[in-house]
């Protein structure tokens, strides 16, 4: 279990297409509500979205309205306490500065990427570190949309997970990669079953 206070973060800005240009993709709503019961159910103190268009807001915001409505309360609950956690933001920045006012300090970035980086963790090392009664700052483990998250974040970044990967297993010289494509509800869900799961 968790020493250290973690929170989700799905960034939608900065990403990138699949032909590498930096955009903005699209808040859905099976995220919103997806992501927000596995980051309830592994015990984050919250999960931030992430987008800097305004009607993405507004349609974010009507959608956490149905689900905080004295109605879902009644015949949802479950849903309603996971909802609870979604928090809007505008940039990293906001989040960090959220994140900065509960916990007095800014978070450690971590990144999630489906591709391999030469100074990745692995789950089971970064498990320990976070079990480490020394430390208590807190975490934000970010996840990206579209086709990544585009570079320009990495200046944030403290530390890199590994790659979730199937049985087909990691490229290896000589041999194609396996298929390594999975839903972003489903890696969060993975991620923090590895990270903080029983």
């Amino acid at each position: 279990m968790s020493l250290r206070p973690f929170y989700v973060v799905l960034l939608h800005y900065p990403m990138v297409n699949r032909n590498g240009n930096l955009v903005t993709t699209a808040v859905t709503n099976m995220d919103i509500h997806d992501i927000a019961r596995s980051s309830r159910t592994f015990g984050a103190k919250g999960y931030f979205i992430v987008t800097p268009i305004e009607d993405q807001h507004e349609l974010v915001g009507r959608i956490l309205a149905h689900w905080r409505s004295d109605h879902s309360r009644e015949y949802h609950p479950d849903r309603v306490e996971a909802v609870s956690l979604v928090r809007l933001a505008k940039s990293f920045d906001e989040v960090k500065a959220a994140i900065r006012a509960e916990h007095g300090e800014d978070p450690e970035v971590v990144l999630t990427d489906a591709r391999p980086f030469p100074n990745s963790i692995s789950y089971s090392d970064y498990r320990r570190e976070l079990g480490r009664p020394d430390s208590k700052k807190p975490v934000a483990i970010c996840f990206g949309t579209g086709w990544g998250i585009s570079d320009v974040f990495y200046p944030e970044v403290h530390r890199i997970l590994a790659p979730v990967y199937g049985p087909e297993g990691a490229p290896r010289e000589g041999v194609a990669p396996g298929y390594n494509h999975l839903s972003v509800r489903a890696a969060v869900a993975i991620i923090l079953d590895r990270l903080f799961g029983q």
